[in-house]
């Protein structure tokens, strides 16, 4: 199993950015890599919620949450993949409170499938670039809630 970790310091409150990754299903509202979502299960976000995502420019995935601690703590698992160089993964969203607002830090594991093994350099330059592009999606959301 491959991982690594992105901090993002966000000049918003810790719950602003909390509603944020909150509002499960419409992540595509705010991170650029996300075609479309929507939520796949019913009842409140929380432990067990469910979403489908699709890539953009190609892909899918959907997601589950397997960790909720509300303004702390969001994890994800990514499951049964379309068209991706991954067969798994796991996205730890962090949240502590700052003197200028709000840290996250997103630890990021995943498994290679076999297209993800010919090309395990670019597959995680890649996965970093999307994240990262996540994470500045995710403070631009959050500081225009804020301003």
């Amino acid at each position: 199993m491959s991982e690594f970790t992105i901090t993002e310091e966000i000049n918003a409150p810790v719950e602003t950015v909390w509603n944020i990754l909150d509002d499960f299903g419409d992540i595509q509202r705010w991170n650029d890599g996300v075609k479309t979502s929507r939520l796949t299960s019913t009842g409140p976000v929380g432990k067990g919620a469910t979403r489908y995502c699709q890539l953009a420019p190609f892909g899918g995935v959907n997601e589950r949450i397997d960790c909720y601690e509300p303004h702390q703590r969001m994890t994800i698992n990514l499951h049964n993949m379309s068209k991706l160089p991954i067969s798994a993964g796991t996205a730890d969203f962090e949240l502590t409170e700052t003197s200028e607002g709000t840290r996250v830090t997103l630890h990021y594991s995943y498994e290679l499938n076999g297209l993800g093994r010919v090309a395990k350099r670019t597959t995680h330059k890649q996965l970093m670039k999307g994240l990262g592009g996540l994470l500045d999606g995710l403070k631009r959301e959050s500081e225009d809630v804020t301003t």
